[in-house]
């Protein structure tokens, strides 16, 4: 995603009343790359092919924790 594509997504977010958001990112210098049309097309393809949901699930898992609800 570009930075713009990011910026847009917060924009319309903040329109439909979200306030916080749980965000995360990973800079081409965080796997040692140059910030080219190389990392653009690498980081589309992680964006479509990985699959997120084991993140979604350890999130739930800390936000439970954290509000002492252990249930699964």
């Amino acid at each position: 995603m570009t930075i713009d594509e990011a910026i847009e997504n917060l924009q319309s977010g903040k329109k439909a009343g979200m306030k916080n958001i749980v965000l995360a990112w990973w800079s081409s210098a965080d796997f040692d790359r140059d910030d080219n049309d190389d990392w653009a097309d690498a980081a589309a393809t992680v964006e479509r092919k990985m699959d997120w949901s084991a993140t979604h699930d350890n999130i739930a898992m800390v936000l439970n924790m954290y509000t002492g609800d252990l249930t699964p």
